[in-house]
Formats: structure tokens, sequence, C-alpha cells
């Protein structure tokens, strides 16, 4: 119990969470042009009157106050709060080299103790970013109405974002962090677990992008499906509008994870193989 409340709220984790949030607003700031707005807004630059200028002034003030511009695909999302997310792997590699010699010394399997862990990790960070990162969009789309019946993105529309959030943040968080978990079991140093991190995310994302872009220019419909298993397809799925939207809509929000998925099971296999030949 104490070990879960260290890795849920220590210290680490405190920071982590206080530094997202913060580059989160900092972000949001400049992307949506508030501080413009609120600091050097110049009301004789508009061919209006003064209270019709002021008006404009509000009306730009209510628009920039949706969240969506710190988790933009080109922005945040892929590359800052990335970064953030997998920090938590340097407490994880901390704890391989060291606490988990302590419990196998006292008869606790390797196996339990490694996957435990692992998805303990997971599922923490997962629910922090999903509570902190969940976003506003100006527009609802109609992703998930093959759930949830036709007009439930515009009738119910914060409800929307928050079902939005679980593939995107939820998942996401918990799939990627599984993943970096698997990886620092490789590494040497911490720090190499967040660059293979890096590596995978963004080497995929170029060389998918790359081979659409290339090799498919004609064949639209086998180049939609390849871009599904890119990398930030997770993070802006919600700028599609399906003429007709089914479950399979709402579920292949989630393709890109398949990937991740599939590396994080093959490594952990042969991890675990290998160890039993060393220690048989």
């Amino acid at each position: 119990m104490q070990l879960t409340k260290y890795r849920a709220f220590g210290k680490f984790r405190v920071i982590q969470m206080a530094v997202s949030l913060l580059s989160m607003l900092i972000y949001w700031g400049f992307s949506s042009g508030i501080f413009e707005i609120l600091f050097n807004y110049n009301e004789s630059s508009i061919d209006y009157n003064a209270q019709k200028a002021e008006q404009v002034r509000h009306d730009m003030l209510e628009s920039s106050m949706y969240l969506s511009e710190y988790m933009n695909i080109q922005g945040y999302t892929t590359t800052i709060m990335f970064i953030l997310m997998l920090a938590v792997l340097i407490l994880f590699y901390q704890e391989k080299n060291g606490l988990f010699t302590f419990r196998y010394v006292r008869g606790e399997s390797q196996k339990k103790v490694i996957l435990s862990t692992i998805f303990q990790y997971s599922w923490i960070n997962a629910l922090w970013y999903c509570i902190m990162g969940n976003r506003m969009e100006y527009i609802p789309r109609n992703t998930f109405d093959g759930i949830f019946g036709e007009g439930f993105s515009a009738a119910s529309p914060y409800l929307y974002y928050m079902v939005q959030g679980i593939p995107s943040i939820l998942i996401g968080t918990f799939v990627y962090t599984l993943f970096g978990c698997v990886i620092a079991l490789y590494c040497k140093k911490s720090y190499q677990a967040l660059l293979w991190m890096l590596g995978y995310f963004w080497g995929t994302q170029i060389l998918l992008e790359f081979f659409r872009c290339t090799f498919l220019k004609q064949q639209a419909g086998l180049a939609w499906f390849i871009g599904k298993f890119e990398p930030t397809f997770l993070y802006g799925f919600y700028g599609y509008v399906y003429h007709n939207p089914t479950i399979r809509t709402a579920l292949q929000t989630m393709d890109s994870l398949i990937l991740p998925v599939l590396l994080s099971c093959v490594l952990l296999i042969i991890f675990f193989r290998k160890e039993e030949k060393i220690n048989a």
C-alpha cells in the first residue's frame, strides 16, 4: 500500500504533474493568443467604435478559453506531453535496479514483481493524465455515434469529450507507459528508455507517412488504412467526420496502439525466457 501511494503521490509524481500542468497552460496561453488579447489588444486597429471593439475583444477571449490548443496534434500532445508522460520511466528504472532485488530475495516471483509493477505504473500514469489532459474542442465530431446513437456528439458535447479522452488519453497513456517500462527492462541507463520511446513514436510516424505519401498516392483506401497505425492518429482521430459512423469507427481510434501492445508482449516473452535460462 505504501509503495502504491509513493508511485501515485510521491515527490517525483507531484513534480511531474505540476510541470505537465504548467507547460500545458503556457502552451495554451501562447497558442490560443490569450496573452495577446489580454495585454496587447489594440482597439484602434479595428474599424469599429469603442463599444464594438470591446465586444470583439470579449468574443475573442471567450473563443480562446477552449483548452483545445494545448492538445493540438502538431503541438503539445505529441511532443511536450509525451516526454513528460514518460518521465515516470525514471522511477520504474530505479525500482528495477534496486527494489526488485530485495523483493526477489524475499521469495517473490520475478514475473509477478515485474508485471505487477509495470501495470501499476501504467494505470496510475493513465489516470493522472486522463484527469489533467482531457480537452475541449470547438466542434464535437461524430466518431462515437456508432456506439451511443446518431447525434450523440452534438447533443451531449461534454459527455462526448469525456468519452473522447478514454482512447486518446486514458488507454493511450496506459499503453505507452507499459511499452516504455518493458523497454526499460533492457536499458542500461534510465534516459535510454525515453529515447527509445521517442524514437519509436516519431520514427514510426515518419516511416509510415513517407510510405503513404510516396507509394500510396493513387490508393486512397490503403493509405487511409495505413494512416490509422501512425502514432499521431491516436491524438488526431477527432478531426474526422464520418458519413456513416459505426462501432468500428469508434474502435479504430485505437488502431495505432496495436503495434506497441504486440511489441510489449514479444519483448516481455523474450525477457522472461532469457531470465529463465540465466537462472536455470
